[in-house]
């Protein structure tokens, strides 16, 4: 299976899967920490048991050579997913996702320094317009006052742009099933301790009437994150990868006008994502 189709699925997995999560943050029981806590190990187990169901073990490197990059990996995930959940209660979904999207520059740009993959001009095209696209569907109005909630997913943004380019070097140590483990439980267990009174929150998701979309939930975002790290470990360059990854900002947009009938600003949301898809082909030239 190609790089690019690996791609294209995680994208469609976690369009779903962030239209789901947004279902869920609107309950008024749901936290951001203990909600953060609760996902991140449900995907961890929720993968850890298939893993265990089809191969029977879990297979995992020798961490002697990596531990500086998996502490790296652990610290940064944890603070993204803190701002993530953090941003989602606090501010509207539609200005998360037009801030959110710039991790694919953040990406982008240290995984150009680090690992001197880049992108051609085309291709630098293609990206921007592809966020640009994000920025046309997801915008509602223009407000000039930043509020707390668009600084905690700026901050998410860059933390969730530099872990990526981490991944980048962890992934060809890992078995993408593995990584997948350990890239949601480590981050969790840290979030853990710095939050333990949160800790007792997570009973509140344990409700027969949330459990059950919550498996959901974690299974299509751990199958998204399982196929864009194995797309990550097999491509030869992790910039163009990123790039395309950002589509699945319009792609939700689209999938939301769908499934759950919100054709407000209609017309303006076909232009952002006919200008994301022409991004789109750029990107693959």
């Amino acid at each position: 299976m190609s790089w690019q189709l690996l791609v294209g699925i995680s994208v469609v997995l976690y369009s779903v899967s962030v239209l789901l999560q947004r279902l869920l943050l609107k309950d008024e029981k749901s936290e951001p920490i203990s909600f953060s806590i609760f996902f991140q190990v449900g995907v961890a187990l929720t993968i850890a048991v298939l893993v265990l169901l089809i191969h029977g073990s879990i297979p995992l490197p020798d961490f002697s050579e990596i531990s500086w990059s998996v502490l790296i990996m652990t610290v940064l995930y944890a603070l993204a997913n803190i701002s993530i959940f953090k941003s989602l209660k606090a501010t509207e979904a539609s200005r998360f996702t037009v801030i959110f999207s710039s991790r694919t520059i953040f990406a982008v740009i240290a995984t150009s320094v680090v690992f001197s993959e880049t992108l051609t001009i085309n291709q630098w095209f293609g990206a921007l317009l592809i966020i640009i696209g994000v920025i046309i569907v997801s915008i509602k109005e223009t407000k000039s006052k930043i509020n707390k909630g668009d600084l905690l997913a700026m901050i998410a943004a860059v933390l969730f742009g530099l872990a990526n380019t981490n991944d980048r070097f962890l992934v060809k140590f890992f078995d993408p099933y593995s990584y997948v483990i350990i890239g949601f439980l480590l981050p969790a267990i840290l979030i853990g301790i710095i939050y333990p009174k949160k800790i007792t929150g997570i009973k509140t998701y344990f409700k027969k009437d949330f459990i059950y979309k919550m498996i959901l939930l974690c299974t299509l975002y751990g199958l998204s994150a399982l196929a864009f790290f194995t797309a990550l470990q097999i491509t030869p360059n992790a910039s163009l990868a990123f790039a395309m990854y950002a589509f699945s900002g319009v792609l939700t947009v689209v999938l939301a006008i769908i499934l759950l009938k919100e054709k407000d600003y209609l017309s303006r949301k076909i232009v952002g994502a006919v200008l994301s898809l022409v991004g789109l082909l750029l990107t693959n030239k």
